[in-house]
């Protein structure tokens, strides 16, 4: 499924059909309901690039992910649950919510949880691999079962962004590949507006210099000296808007920069683009070392990234 376009409705009645697609799609996982009235679903799925957005709608059930569920071989996601309608409780780690429709929350599955429906229910599921958050899975995994609003914001754009792509999924190509990007991007821009890590970060001052930073990747020039100076600040004070958040400020350009270079070097478009080239697109002229920081980052080398580019 991954790096297909692909569009599939199933209608389920029992629990042990519902189990068994859930865990082709998601991770290996088991699937109780909570009485003698017989249990149905409908899940309808698209995979676009690396992502996998999913449509569920099912009658009152358990699902629990354990660590008889979990192996070495499943595929890693975070799972980013965006709940329409009727009530759910999400476990994961020491944490516990009562989700409300309209509110968004994450399930790691490399560790165990639990997801309990108390009556019928409806939510969309963004499925992500955790190498395409790169070092931002860290920080989201810390933030399962914790629900936030989509009503405003970033968090909004993020409910139109998969609805649309549930409603018309006509991304084929090289397109998909971006629609997968942008809909990563919304994601770690909707926790980022919440999550505690970014609070010593939240200034409009800080939002600004990212925005000019992102704008000026490509610039082999760009440095904490060159925004500090850009922005009238100090390159102490830059730095200290940064601190506590995940990532330095030079760290954040980096990975920043590292993501756009995957996203060209699987992008079939660059088939005939050098390496090199696209480095230099995202101000990265010295590419001595860019097989190595792909790797750490996402765990891709740039052959890994080609290959998968054909696949």
């Amino acid at each position: 499924m991954i790096g297909l376009t692909v569009r599939k409705a199933s209608r389920l009645t029992g629990t042990e059909s519902f189990e068994a697609v859930a865990s082709a799609l998601f991770a290996p996982l088991r699937v109780t309901d909570p009485g003698p009235q017989g249990f149905e679903a409908v899940v309808d799925h698209t995979a676009i690039g690396p992502v996998v957005v999913a449509r569920i709608q099912a009658a009152a059930a358990t699902v629990t992910r354990d660590n008889r569920s979990i192996t070495s071989g499943d595929m890693e996601w975070i799972h980013f649950n965006l709940h329409h309608r009727g009530p759910v409780t999400a476990i994961q780690d020491d944490r516990s919510a009562t989700v409300k429709p309209g509110e968004l929350f994450a399930c790691d599955n490399t560790r165990p949880y639990r997801l309990i429906g108390a009556d019928s229910l409806e939510m969309t599921v963004l499925c992500v691999p955790r190498a395409s958050l790169g070092r931002h899975a860290t920080a989201l995994s810390r933030r399962t079962a914790l629900p936030m609003s989509t009503q405003g914001g970033i968090g909004r754009l993020l409910g139109h962004a998969l609805s649309a792509v549930h409603e018309d999924p006509a991304c084929q190509g090289p397109s998909r590949r971006y629609v997968a990007d942008a809909l990563t991007a919304l994601l770690l821009a909707t926790f980022a507006d919440t999550t505690p890590e970014r609070a010593s970060v939240a200034s409009g001052l800080a939002d600004r210099i990212r925005v000019y930073a992102l704008a000026h990747l490509g610039d082999p020039h760009l440095s904490a000296e060159r925004v500090a100076h850009r922005h009238r600040i100090s390159v102490r004070y830059l730095h200290a808007l940064f601190k506590g958040g995940d990532l330095t400020f030079a760290a954040w350009i980096r990975h920043e920069r590292l993501l756009r270079i995957r996203r060209d070097l699987l992008d079939p478009a660059c088939a005939d683009t050098s390496t090199a080239t696209v480095a230099a697109r995202w101000g990265v002229h010295d590419t001595r070392h860019l097989g190595r920081a792909l790797k750490r980052e996402f765990g891709e080398t740039v052959s890994d990234l080609r290959r998968g580019r054909r696949g």
